[in-house]
């Protein structure tokens, strides 16, 4: 390894140490903010707070790495170029890209090592983490008995002081429920001062009751007159146990099944899970559905079969046919074309035999003729009707034709109005209200199945779209670390300003970049509204080009931030067009 290596490396590792564990601690505090209510009062001790800090800070880590590298990276070749360190190295002929190869190098393995970090140690470190925290926030908060309120803190007792004196110890008119025997509120303790103070390690509270009366009221057996029962003291000592304040900590094993707590490959089977649920899901939906419907979904061999028709008839047959079966007969009676009119086995009842139009037109005839006279519309009229129903002779006269209109209403079932055929019509409205009320149980029954299947599967989705969020975060956070070296070294060059002012302010500039377009892709992509994949590696493609772009401007020295350079940029922009006036 060369001097020059050497240089570099140690110019860049301290200075990293230095950012990534200052950029580490702000994380760790700024997230633990939120539990901060969880852990106020509790007397957990030292060692419990120490061993969350420990866990929650491996867990930053993943975060502070690429921090600590963009920041590192600014300090380090901008105190080079401050220093004109870098402009020594550039003369003796050494380029850009050779001196920015030693710390990429190290960067990249560091990228490597993160990899690693955050597929094995971070899951093994959120299971001891939240696991702890959840017990933190389950114990319960230090003994406090507040004058004038009652406490019941303690298992099975109740406890009110109308008073408490400054030192803490001492309580003055106590009342004390004891519900141990499981019968309300018949065991009252009166007392007119108390001493309270914890023995045995703090595992018990001890309270000196002074000059008080004890109240219990018992039921005797074979009476239904309870016994009341009262004692007075001078002084009295109760004991009660403090187990319920200590940190029970809970199995591991519960919290394993959070994805946050998984490697890639517990995740990949996983991802794998879902995505076939909700095909099963699917599948379920559409098998389960099939017994609501007659002919939907089904195929045209299925349904021939079941409507007992050849396979060979047309299909305007089969439709007919199909849909005779859920509608009376007469509303589909229609001239069929003269091209597909063919006789059918077993369907001779659908359509007309004769070539005219069918019963339920005839209106619409006769007004195409209404300058006819009425004889001849009469004479129509029974023709059609003693054709269409052979079984139903009307007698029709000139008189009760003329009192009826011509005019034909599809909406109206009664167009003909034949005082014959009511009864007829009653048939056929009651025949077709049973089959209305299936058709709209089954519609109902198939919208509650459809909704429940769309929730299930929704959720199945955005459960696959988590753990794929979280097995790409292993690898974009580690990419994350030689990005931010693209990004921060280049400029570093080219601001030529070290310490921790400027840099660091152009660090946070980006970081936020990063973890907006970050927390933004997550979200969209949690409700479904993009793609896991392109929501993870959104914010490393954004920075990709400005990291190349810095890149390309540093190995040309180019002044990006001297404001000499935009005003002489901008003076012999002026100049040309003052040339061009001229000559014009």
């Amino acid at each position: 390894m060369k001097k020059l290596d050497i240089l570099m490396l140690k110019s860049f590792i301290g200075p990293f140490l230095l950012t990534t564990a200052v950029s580490n601690f702000i994380l760790l505090v700024q997230y633990l903010l939120k539990y901060f209510d969880d852990f106020v009062g509790k007397n957990l001790g030292f060692t419990v707070f120490a061993e969350l800090l420990f866990y929650f800070s491996l867990n930053m880590l993943q975060i502070a790495l690429p921090l600590g590298v963009l920041v590192a990276s600014l300090m380090t070749f901008g105190n080079l170029g401050e220093n004109f360190e870098l402009t020594a190295i550039k003369s003796s002929g050494i380029s850009l890209l050779r001196t920015l190869r030693p710390i990429f190098l190290f960067v990249f393995v560091l990228s490597i090592g993160a990899y690693f970090f955050n597929n094995f140690t971070i899951p093994a470190a959120n299971l001891k983490a939240y696991s702890l925290l959840y017990d933190i926030k389950h114990t319960k908060p230090a003994l406090d008995i507040k004058a004038g309120a009652f406490y019941n803190g303690i298992p099975n007792y109740s406890i009110k002081a109308k008073d408490k004196l400054p030192d803490g110890r001492t309580l003055i008119d106590v009342i004390i429920y004891d519900h141990s025997a499981g019968r309300g509120n018949k065991t009252v303790i009166l007392a007119d001062s108390s001493l309270m103070y914890t023995i045995l390690d703090d595992r018990y509270l001890k309270l000196e009751l002074y000059n008080g009366h004890y109240y219990t009221e018992e039921s005797v057996s074979k009476s239904a007159i309870d016994r009341f029962y009262r004692t007075e003291y001078h002084k009295m000592d109760m004991v009660f146990s403090l187990a319920s304040f200590d940190l029970k900590r809970r199995k591991e094993e519960l919290f394993q099944n959070n994805r946050q707590m998984k490697n890639i490959n517990e995740l990949t089977h996983d991802i794998d899970s879902f995505k076939m649920m909700v095909v099963r899901q699917k599948a379920n939906f559409i098998e389960t559905s099939r017994r609501y419907f007659d002919y939907h979904m089904l195929n045209k061999e299925q349904i021939l079969k079941k409507s007992n028709i050849k396979s060979d008839t047309t299909e305007d047959f089969v439709i007919n046919q199909v849909s005779a079966s859920f509608f009376p007969d007469w509303i589909f009676r229609q001239q069929l074309p003269k091209e597909k009119k063919q006789h059918v086995p077993g369907v001779e009842s659908l359509w007309p035999k004769q070539d005219t139009a069918s019963f339920n037109l005839v209106d619409l005839q006769l007004q195409e003729n209404e300058q006819e006279n009425t004889d001849e519309i009469s004479q129509k009229r029974a023709a059609l009707a003693e054709k269409e129903l052979p079984d139903v002779k009307p007698q029709l006269t000139n008189k009760r034709i003329k009192q009826r209109s011509a005019t034909f209403d599809i909406g109206k079932i009664d167009t003909l109005n034949w005082g014959h055929l009511d009864g007829y019509l009653d048939d056929k409205l009651k025949n077709m209200k049973p089959v209305y009320s299936t058709a709209l149980n089954k519609a109902r029954n198939v919208k509650v199945n459809l909704n429940s299947a769309k929730t299930r599967v929704y959720q199945y989705q955005k459960d696959a779209n988590l753990y794929t969020i979280e097995k790409y975060k292993k690898y974009a956070q580690a990419l994350a670390c030689i990005l931010m070296f693209l990004i921060g070294a280049p400029l570093g060059a080219i601001i030529k300003k070290g310490g921790l002012g400027v840099p660091t302010i152009i660090a946070i500039f980006f970081f936020i970049i990063y973890y907006v377009f970050t927390s933004i892709g997550e979200k969209q992509a949690k409700e479904g509204a993009m793609n896991p994949y392109i929501a993870v590696w959104m914010s490393d493609m954004i920075l990709l080009p400005f990291g190349l772009f810095f890149l390309k401007q540093a190995r040309v020295d180019a002044r990006l931030f001297e404001l000499d350079a935009y005003r002489i940029g901008f003076e012999k922009l002026k100049r040309r067009f003052a040339r061009n006036k001229n000559k014009a």
